[in-house]
């Protein structure tokens, strides 16, 4: 199975018009704080689909270069670029691979749960960041969000709402089953995801020779209609976080 996004990059696209998605209500004033762009910084959105985030940054003054492995999506990245953003269509896993210059910031979004050979994307990052630079990933929050093995439960004698967790340190490859626009395709669209624990992600990075400086966890902005769960909803998300964001540097 391939982590292939061409065949759904119209209800990707799609998916992330309006101020109420998760990329526009938590993720994206978040990154942008940590990031900080800003005109002179040089910022690299590895797996940046069509370029969403990255455009943000270029709106601040930054130049930013997206990489993404989907010619779809890179292509919709293209068609809103302005002054001072490109976009390449490659694989982030053989990132040394396409010459770019050093970064003062690489940063990648919800992306790495996607990636299979994550030894080979933070090599190609330890080659085209500065030595002072600042990597910073978001995750799904991997100790609570695990695709197939991880729901909500309730546990109506307390009325509270709770998460089920049944695999957790082992690394698992989850095919997904993906739904673009209904009656856009005739046939099954599937991809793949992979979970791995916080300390697979720490030995990962730690042989990489970066090291986590900082660490947030992001909550969803939903909230429940009312209703007898509406309180133990609303409570449970602002307790059980959806988003892991890492931010790493050099050792």
């Amino acid at each position: 199975m391939k982590t292939d996004w061409d065949n759904v990059a119209e209800w990707y696209d799609s998916y992330l018009i309006g101020d109420d998605t998760y990329q526009a209500a938590v993720i994206a004033p978040n990154i942008l704080r940590l990031i900080n762009p800003q005109k002179g910084m040089r910022i690299l959105d590895v797996a940046c689909g069509q370029g969403y985030f990255a455009h943000l940054c270029a709106e601040k003054g930054a130049e930013v270069v997206g990489l993404d492995q989907s010619s779809v999506l890179i292509e919709k990245a293209k068609t809103g670029a302005k002054e001072h953003e490109l976009y390449i269509e490659g694989n982030a896993e053989t990132l040394d691979a396409y010459k770019l210059e050093t970064f003062d910031t690489v940063f990648s979004v919800l992306a790495f749960e996607n990636i299979k050979n994550i030894a080979g994307v933070m090599s190609g990052i330890d080659q085209v960041l500065k030595d002072d630079g600042c990597l910073v990933i978001v995750l799904l929050h991997p100790a609570f969000r695990i695709p197939q093995h991880a729901d909500w439960g309730y546990d109506a004698k307390k009325s509270v709402q709770y998460r089920k967790v049944e695999k957790y340190l082992s690394e698992i490859t989850i095919p997904i089953e993906l739904k673009p626009f209904k009656g856009a395709q005739t046939k099954k669209v599937e991809t793949v995801t992979f979970h791995r624990s916080l300390q697979w992600y720490m030995k990962m990075f730690r042989n990489a020779g970066f090291a986590i400086t900082n660490i947030e966890e992001w909550i969803s902005h939903k909230k429940s209609e009312a209703g007898p769960r509406q309180h133990a909803e609303d409570t449970a998300r602002k307790e059980i976080p959806m988003f892991l964001a890492l931010e790493l540097k050099r050792r």
